[in-house]
């Protein structure tokens, strides 16, 4: 199998590496450091654009606006991140970026002050314009988390014609579609949930929403995407024998939509859940300790073979192998030392 690379976004200040690039053997699932960047405040999110080669960033800083860096990405020379220009969020603690399916439009979360973000690219990759930018306000359920609206991340359909927003402060979801950008919809979700990141099934039948607050995935049927969301099942990520703090983070789907994974921040586990494809709603399976703390974030190898977690809090991104039987990841074959790791992303 090929090596691939691997960027490593952590929750760093601008005088320690904040992007690091490793390879990655898909035969082996051994990760090697091949280079790093210096100079961002806080890059805790990255995507990648692979037509134009650009990767962009957020730069998270507390308290103020925040800002898109983008980067020319080249994993083949000795300085593999080439700065090439910042631009402001338009909100404050920009946290997740989105880039649609078509290169077209990058999608910036700003959890801080509630606002949503949406840049026009051009051909290039490079940002043009604002297509919309959009701050949303109110009062959630849970008083210490819920004080206002908090943006935390944003997810394309396929074809790029729809785009759903977490809203975890006001336990919403907002849905955009193209090109009435203006104009959004609203799904609330159950009270209490602090949607965080979402998942969509293949053929966009099925909306996978991980609640941060509640620690739960709460899965939606959608029917047409005119906001007819049809609420089908929560289920919990802890066993209920469980009683310590714990935030949901992260959740994937694996290539062929056959399982789920979730995050537990405080368990510190991975959670798998076999899906039914008939229904899309899920049957828990098990769970996998992350081997460090805060698996704030992780992903799937492009072959499916491997999950590699980042423990925040631990300085370290682990690389468990998963069962193809089972879809449970288990044994670790690879742990590397990265300081404060809180974005994987395979480019």
């Amino acid at each position: 199998m090929a090596t691939t690379n691997l960027i490593v976004g952590s929750r760093v200040i601008a005088t320690e590496a904040g992007l690091s690039l490793f390879s990655f053997d898909e035969s082996t699932g051994q990760l090697t450091l091949c280079g790093s960047y210096t100079g961002i405040d806080m890059p805790t999110f990255q995507a990648f654009n692979r037509r134009a080669s650009l990767l962009y960033s957020v730069s998270e800083v507390q308290g103020k606006e925040g800002s898109v860096e983008t980067f020319h990405f080249d994993p083949l020379s000795s300085e593999p991140f080439t700065f090439s220009g910042t631009l402001l969020s338009g909100g404050i603690s920009p946290c997740h970026l989105a880039l649609s399916p078509d290169g077209e439009y990058l999608a910036v979360s700003n959890y801080g002050d509630g606002v949503f973000t949406l840049y026009a690219l051009g051909p290039l990759g490079n940002i043009t314009s604002v297509a919309s930018c959009k701050r949303f306000f109110g009062i959630g359920h849970n008083p210490s988390r819920q004080e206002g609206s908090h943006i935390h991340s944003a997810l394309w359909t396929p074809d790029s014609k729809n785009l759903f927003v977490a809203d975890l402060g006001l336990d919403r979801i907002v849905h955009y579609s193209r090109p009435e950008w203006s104009f959004p919809s609203f799904k609330k979700v159950p009270l209490g949930t602090g949607p965080r990141h979402m998942a969509l099934s293949s053929d966009s039948q099925y909306l996978y929403v991980a609640g941060e607050l509640s620690n739960h995935v709460v899965v939606y049927r959608i029917d047409k995407f005119d906001s007819c969301f049809t609420l089908l099942q929560t289920i919990a990520t802890l066993p209920s024998q469980f009683l310590q703090e714990n935030t949901v983070a992260d959740i994937h789907l694996s290539s062929d939509n056959q399982y789920l994974y979730c995050s537990n921040r405080g368990h510190d586990s991975i959670v798998t859940y076999a899906v039914n494809s008939e229904t899309g709603m899920l049957t828990f399976v098990a769970y996998t300790p992350t081997l460090g703390q805060e698996p704030r974030n992780f992903t799937l190898s492009p072959s499916g073979r491997w999950l590699l977690v980042a423990n925040g809090s631990s300085d370290s991104v682990v690389v468990f192998s998963i069962d193809p039987y089972s879809g449970v990841p288990g044994v670790a074959v690879c742990t590397v030392e990265v300081k404060e790791p809180v974005c994987l992303l395979f480019p």
